[in-house]
């Protein structure tokens, strides 16, 4: 199956999310195919015409790190909301907009406009016709080292 955004490589994701964490950040392509884990944060791209085309999830390390990082909040706290999985509204809000910057991954000047509109809690929280997109949609697994928090997984999943 052709997709009509793009999948991005590991150098281009590296790029965009060096915008946000800055020198030192590591993203590598994972061996895996992208999961999406039972207590994943799970952002929805819909097209023009509301229909899911895209999808961006993140483990819970990754939400953790990643959003705290955004708000320098304490890598004490990172860690223990890794831990325990229970990620803050503010790490959660600032995933957010890390899935929403990760948008300008799946558009170039040729794929129609996309855009994020939800994200969810948990795959059990993602509508059941959204979960059958974007399991059988193809996309890359990073992991992804945030300079001075820890290492997570961010997918991109793609029609």
């Amino acid at each position: 199956m052709d997709t009509k955004y793009n999948i991005p490589a590991d150098r281009e994701t590296l790029g965009v999310l060096s915008m946000l964490y800055g020198d030192g950040l590591v993203v590598k392509k994972a061996e895996e195919n992208p999961t999406i884990d039972d207590d994943a944060l799970v952002g929805l791209f819909v097209d023009q015409e509301g229909k899911t085309v895209a999808a961006c999830t993140c483990d819970v390390p990754f939400a953790a790190f990643g959003g705290a990082a955004l708000s320098m909040m304490p890598k004490g706290g990172a860690e223990d909301a890794a831990e325990s999985g229970e990620i803050s509204p503010v790490m959660q809000e600032n995933v957010y907009e890390v899935m929403n910057i990760c948008s300008r991954l799946l558009m170039n000047d040729s794929t129609p406009h996309l855009k994020l509109t939800d994200m969810y809690e948990g795959i059990d929280k993602v509508p059941d016709d959204s979960v059958e997109v974007i399991k059988n949609a193809p996309g890359v697994k990073f992991e992804v080292e945030i300079p001075n928090y820890g290492k997570g997984h961010l997918s991109i999943v793609t029609l």
